[in-house]
C-alpha cells in the first residue's frame, strides 16, 4: 500500500510538476490530495473490497450492556486505537446465516466460545423488558444502532454481562477521508493504489485542460481498464471463497 504523499508525488510526476515533501506544501498538491480522496470514495462505492474489512475487539465489562464502536481511544476504551472504528457507512459481515461476532473468554483466547445472534432493537425491548442480572450464556444476543450523530454504531449485548468477556466482530467500512493539511502524509491508502492514482491523474489532467502528454480519453480508458481488472479479480476470488453468501446489508 502507498501513502498519501507517495500517491500525490506519483500524480505530480505524471503531470510534469515538482514533487512535494508534505501534502499541503502547495495549493496544487493540496488539490491533488482532495482528488485522491475522491478516488478512494469512487472505488469504495463500487464494491465490497476485502481490504475494507476489519475486526473490532470489544472487552465486555460486568454490568455494562452498551459499547460505542465509533470511538478509538488510546490506552483503553470501546475500540482500541490499533483498530478501525465504525462509521455510518459500516456494514456488519455475515458467515452465511450468522453475523461474524464471536464471544471469547478474554482478549488472548484463540478459540471462541460461541457465535452471537443479531436481534433488532425492537426485539431487544420486547424480549428483555427490564435489566436482568444473569450470567452470560452462549449464544448471547446483540443489537446495533446508529448513534444519534450518525458517526458510527452502538453495540448492545443481552443479557447484561456478569463478568468480563471479549467479543470480536467483523465489519466492512470505507476508508475515512484523509486529511489534506499535512498531518496525514504517512496515511496508507487501503483500496487499490494504482486505480486511485489513475483516477486522480485523469481528473487532474481534465481539470487543467491538458494538451500535452496523454489525451484525457486515454487516461479515462486506463482508469476504466484498471477498475474493471481489479473488480474481475475480486469477483473471481469471491466465487472461489463463496463470500457472497456471507454478506448482508
Amino acid at each position: 500500500m502507498a501513502t498519501q504523499i507517495t500517491l500525490i508525488n506519483n500524480v505530480l510526476k505524471r503531470l510534469r510538476e515538482d514533487t512535494v515533501s508534505t501534502t499541503n506544501e502547495t495549493a496544487y498538491s493540496t488539490l491533488i490530495a482532495m482528488w485522491i480522496n475522491d478516488g478512494i470514495r469512487d472505488l469504495s462505492d463500487r464494491f465490497l473490497w476485502k481490504s475494507l474489512e476489519h475486526e473490532i475487539t470489544i472487552t465486555l465489562a460486568a454490568g455494562t450492556t452498551e459499547y460505542d464502536l465509533s470511538d478509538i481511544v488510546s490506552g483503553g476504551g470501546d475500540v482500541p486505537n490499533s483498530e478501525r472504528a465504525t462509521t455510518s457507512e459500516s456494514m456488519l459481515l455475515w458467515d452465511r446465516a450468522r453475523p461474524m461476532a464471536f464471544l471469547f473468554d478474554d482478549a488472548s483466547a484463540t478459540q471462541h466460545n460461541g457465535q452471537m445472534r443479531l436481534i433488532t432493537e425492537e426485539d431487544r425491548y420486547r424480549k428483555y423488558q427490564g435489566d436482568r442480572s444473569v450470567t452470560i450464556l452462549d449464544p448471547i444476543d446483540f443489537s446495533l444502532k446508529l448513534k444519534s450523530d450518525g458517526d458510527g454504531y452502538l453495540f448492545t449485548v443481552w443479557p447484561t454481562p456478569s463478568a468480563a468477556r471479549t467479543v470480536r466482530i467483523k465489519f466492512w467500512t470505507p476508508q475515512a477521508e484523509i486529511a489534506t493539511d499535512g498531518t496525514a502524509d504517512s496515511t496508507e491508502v487501503i483500496v487499490h493504489n494504482a486505480t486511485v492514482e489513475a483516477y486522480t491523474h485523469m481528473i487532474a489532467s481534465n481539470e487543467r485542460g491538458e494538451e500535452m502528454g496523454e489525451p484525457g480519453n486515454v487516461l479515462e480508458r486506463r482508469y476504466i481498464g484498471l477498475l474493471g481488472g481489479i473488480m474481475e479479480t475480486a469477483f473471481k476470488d469471491g466465487e472461489r471463497l463463496n463470500i457472497y453468501e456471507s454478506h448482508r446489508d
